[in-house]
């Protein structure tokens, strides 16, 4: 998912570099007070709901990212 879609979406923009230049590409979506989802990397999206992380396989697509959202909004 391109950067422009996902802060179309509300999502924020949290990429940084570490101390030793490893660059990471993180973006964060706060949906509600126990729904968070993050995306990182090209196509790795993982959503925390009651602090507990679960990775989701099948959210490869903008179109699949709302459906997301619609779910747990």
């Amino acid at each position: 998912m391109k950067k422009e879609e996902l802060l179309k979406l509300g999502f924020k923009d949290m990429r940084f570099t570490d101390e030793k230049d490893n660059y990471f590409k993180q973006f964060v979506l706060k949906i509600n007070e126990v729904t968070e989802i993050e995306s990182y990397g090209n196509s790795v999206v993982d959503i925390c709901v009651n602090d507990e992380w679960i990775n989701v396989p099948n959210c490869k697509t903008i179109d699949d990212m709302k459906n997301l959202i619609k779910l747990f909004s």
